[in-house]
């Protein structure tokens, strides 16, 4: 006996409300597709962002050069990005079920997706969900039997860029996180403390001043090589 088809679809996206850090959460349907019994499924989910099914202005190719490079590449480095593996046990059911998956957010500018996300002012951003895993089923004999899900299983939709904004607004405010190593850390404070300055942000903002890369007409970055 081979093992259920299955089908699963990506059924919205919405912001959990109660959670420590900001998570949104992905609401999937997921069905037998016979109708028939499903004791329980191991199911893994790789959450990606399909870069590339969407357009860009060029703001947002300035602001997404950290992540694909100057626009004259983007037809060879404009790809997708791996943004969340997220694992999950669906209980039983019969035919279909709805399950919620927790999408961990955050503001880790070293991170991809994360610099991706934030680069986006507004529009929709391409969203595809991949799945694997066991799924636990009984036979015609009511025997216990397993099969895998293999990747082909996919779900595809649309995270609106205004929601995810409005989460990291919500934890964060305005503020934005940077990693630094300890020395670059101590270079910088000490910087700080010698020019006198009020905070960090005034630091960033003096140096930025005089390493701002030129700036051509409607102040579009001027690429060079």
């Amino acid at each position: 006996m081979s093992a259920p088809d299955l089908a699963l679809d990506l059924l919205g996206i919405e912001p959990e409300r109660c959670a420590a850090t900001p998570t949104l959460n992905l609401l999937v349907g997921l069905r037998r597709a016979d109708g028939g019994p499903v004791q329980c499924v191991l199911l893994t989910t790789v959450v990606s962002i399909a870069a590339a099914r969407r357009g860009y202005d060029g703001e947002d190719q300035d602001r997404l050069a950290g992540v694909f490079g100057a626009p004259e590449l983007w037809d060879r480095s404009l790809h997708g990005l791996t943004w969340a593996r997220i694992t999950a046990t669906v209980p039983a059911f019969r035919g279909a079920t709805e399950l919620t998956l927790g999408l961990p957010c955050g503001h880790d500018m070293q991170v991809a997706a994360d610099q991706y996300l934030n680069a986006l002012r507004d529009g929709d951003v391409p969203i595809d969900l991949s799945f694997s895993g066991t799924v636990f089923y009984p036979d015609a004999d009511g025997a216990l039997r397993t099969g895998q899900i293999s990747w082909h299983y996919q779900a595809t939709g649309e995270l609106t860029i205004g929601l995810w904004r409005d989460l990291m607004d919500r934890y964060y405010g305005s503020a934005r996180w940077l990693r630094l190593d300890e020395d670059r850390f101590d270079r910088l404070a000490a910087y700080r403390a010698r020019r006198a300055l009020a905070s960090f942000d005034d630091a960033v903002d003096e140096l930025l001043r005089v390493a701002e890369p030129e700036r051509g007409s409607g102040g579009r970055r001027r690429w060079t090589r």
